[in-house]
């Protein structure tokens, strides 16, 4: 018996809330997989790099975001793979390729929530502390 998309989902999901990035990880590559038409494919990918961002592999966490900007392009949880995008890169100490990641967001995805936390990292830049 194959395991339903929502079973895949919630699964990978319980690993990155408990902090399991690595089975995480594992969980949102098997549901890209097996579903890589669902609506919660291109979030399945931006949660694999919100798993390799919260688990400090940053260059892992840009190459999961650009493969999910790559692959999901009118994707829901796009907004949010450009914000971490940059939080990886400033993070790598990418301060010009963050800028630019935020800068996307904000220009491109005006009402989103990622857009909104990307404003707040482009001041942050803008005055530094």
């Amino acid at each position: 018996m194959t395991a339903s998309p929502k079973q895949l989902w919630d699964a990978a999901y319980a690993d990155y809330t408990s902090g399991q990035y690595d089975l995480a990880i594992l969980g949102f590559e098997a549901y890209i997989k097996s579903f890589p038409k669902a609506d919660l494919a291109d979030d399945a990918q931006v949660m694999i790099c919100a798993s390799y961002l919260n688990d400090k592999k940053d260059q892992k966490a840009v190459e999961a975001c650009d493969l999910a900007i790559r692959t999901y392009p009118g994707g829901n949880a796009i907004p949010d793979a450009y914000y971490r995008k940059g939080l990886a890169l400033a993070n790598l100490r990418d301060v010009n390729g963050a800028r630019a990641a935020w800068e996307t967001v904000v220009r491109n995805y005006k009402e989103s929530d990622a857009a909104r936390l990307a404003q707040q990292r482009l001041d942050q830049i803008r005055r530094p502390d």
